[in-house]
């Protein structure tokens, strides 16, 4: 049976958006089976797309990380430089219990850069370490992935962060489990919106995009009347991709105003890099306004949303360029999502 070492402090500052409850012991208790290790002692079935299966054959010892593709693509070759979307799920080979299933309403994914370095900015970026790892160019899409690994290699170092214990202790993960994680590499975000363009007369809510090329650079708010407290969703348009659901992470290039604004407060286009972010009331990374004004587009549709207060930052300002009370509009183009 494992058994959780002492705790070694070293804070991980990056994970302040988890907000946790006090922290629990980091034992897991099971039934006594044979330790076997990587491979020897899981294996993994199931179509790609779906959640996978996973077979104990034993206890799954703590170790050294072992890497396998389990199924080859047969999508787009993955490139430098490709955003490519990744549903993943995290088993315990001490509990043989899943931990973490984004293919369902769990939790979204992650959207990964090929040929990128990426650093832990919360605590599930420490669990899809390895595997982010084995996502190389020249794989496809379609690709399942699998890794065996202890969770002491992956959290050990950290586990005397509060929030990290526990969230691992909620997991019902011990810190000297071996656990077992499988990717699949869903598609890879577009480069920009792919559709029909939507002719409809323009709402009268809504500010007018100005574009430099075919790209937004701005919100022109002349004439625009003045925000209610709904929220409102223009397509401008139309993609023929699959619908975003709840649960979701999307690849998404964006840019915002508020009312009235002379300039935007934030855009992803000149940066070259869309934002990857989990659409969900309950455990999005963004403002509830998008979630709820993008869940049910279409991935390759350019749309523009309305935020009211209550569904965006309410009455605490982000800086002198989002005052308190704003309401927020965003031109948003839906490049991914799984």
């Amino acid at each position: 049976m494992s058994r959780p070492r002492a705790l070694r402090h070293r804070s991980l500052t990056a994970l302040l958006a988890l907000a946790l409850p006090a922290t629990l012991a980091l034992s897991a208790c099971g039934s006594e089976q044979e330790d076997l290790k990587g491979f020897d002692a899981v294996s993994v079935s199931g179509d790609v797309g779906s959640a996978p299966k996973f077979d104990f054959k034993g206890t799954l010892a703590p170790g050294a990380a072992q890497d396998k593709v389990i199924t080859e693509g047969t999508g787009a070759t993955l490139a430098d430089g490709d955003q490519v979307l990744v549903n993943y799920a995290v088993a315990n080979g001490f509990t043989k219990k899943t931990v973490i299933d984004t293919f369902g309403d769990e939790a979204g994914g992650f959207v990964q850069k090929v040929g990128a370095k990426v650093e832990p900015q919360q605590i599930t970026d420490l669990l899809v370490d390895p595997v982010r790892k084995q996502i190389k160019a020249g794989l496809k899409v379609g690709t399942r992935l699998a890794v065996t690994v202890s969770s002491e290699k992956l959290i050990g170092q950290y586990l005397g962060d509060q929030q990290v214990s526990s969230y691992m202790a909620g997991k019902d993960i011990g810190n000297e489990d071996g656990l077992v994680i499988v990717a699949d590499l869903v598609a890879v975000a577009a480069k920009e919106p792919a559709g029909t363009p939507v002719t409809t007369a323009k709402p009268a809510w809504a500010p007018e995009v100005t574009l430099k090329g075919t790209t937004p650079s701005g919100l022109n708010f002349a004439g625009v009347a003045k925000p209610d407290a709904k929220l409102e969703v223009s397509t401008l348009i139309q993609g023929a991709g699959p619908e975003v659901k709840s649960g979701d992470v999307i690849a998404a290039n964006y840019l915002g105003a508020v009312y009235k604004g002379k300039k935007p407060f934030d855009e992803s286009y000149s940066r070259g890099e869309p934002l990857s972010a989990i659409l969900s009331e309950e455990f999005g990374t963004v403002v509830k306004g998008w979630s709820q004004g993008l869940i049910g587009v279409k991935v390759g549709s350019r749309v523009l949303l309305k935020i009211p207060p209550a569904l965006g930052y309410g009455d605490q300002a982000q800086g002198a360029d989002i005052p308190a009370n704003s309401t927020l509009y965003f031109v948003i183009d839906v490049l991914g999502a799984a």
